[in-house]
């Protein structure tokens, strides 16, 4: 009789606890997120914390998954979408924020969520199918340049508070939320590409 593989529910366990975090940063930016004066760098510091400390989980739970060899399909589909439900939380609260609105256009947002959205359903679809679905070197520099960009922001406004608006810096900061949606955009269309092939 064939041993029975024992699945650890750490990786799981980690990859749901960043779920926590959204709620925490929307109950921040509700409450203490002034739109007429600019917040206190302990604002930006404390949103800048709890989502790095998030987005780091991504990388445990995948080292997790493989030591313990427990990777399953559970775990191959909602480790993507919970750090696809905390990237696009940020970015609209980002978005709907006086002080951040110019850096991350509600626009681009959009076009995120819409990209994100297609492709977690024809994850779900392509799992299903039993059609290889892994993220691809495009969908991984996809999350990388979003993660990138939403640091740069909230670590450029922790230093350097409201004069960041009039520094180049914050232009950079625009520049790298356009190479994020470009990369997400770029990334869906060769998703899409890979699996009509794949069932062809």
């Amino acid at each position: 009789m064939d041993e029975v593989r024992k699945v650890s529910p750490w990786p799981n366990i980690v990859s749901m606890s960043r779920l926590g975090a959204v709620p925490i940063l929307i109950i921040i930016f509700v409450f203490w997120g002034n739109e007429q004066i600019f917040p206190d760098p302990w604002f930006w510091w404390i949103v800048l914390g709890i989502f790095s400390i998030g987005m780091a989980t991504d990388a445990l739970d995948g080292y997790l998954a493989r030591k313990l060899d427990s990777v399953t399909i559970f775990g191959r589909m909602m480790d993507p979408l919970i750090d696809k439900i905390l990237i696009q939380s940020v970015l609209i609260l980002l978005s709907v924020f006086t002080w951040t609105s110019s850096l991350v256009p509600y626009w681009a947002v959009i076009l995120i969520i819409c990209r994100e959205t297609l492709i977690t359903g024809l994850r779900g679809y392509a799992e299903v199918q039993q059609i290889d679905f892994s993220a691809s070197k495009l969908g991984k520099g996809k999350t990388m340049s979003q993660t990138i960009a939403i640091i740069m922001i909230l670590a450029g406004l922790a230093i350097h508070g409201v004069s960041m608006q009039e520094m180049l810096y914050s232009e950079i900061c625009y520049w790298a939320m356009m190479i994020a949606t470009s990369l997400t955009v770029i990334s869906g269309i060769d998703y899409a590409i890979k699996l009509r092939s794949a069932m062809s």
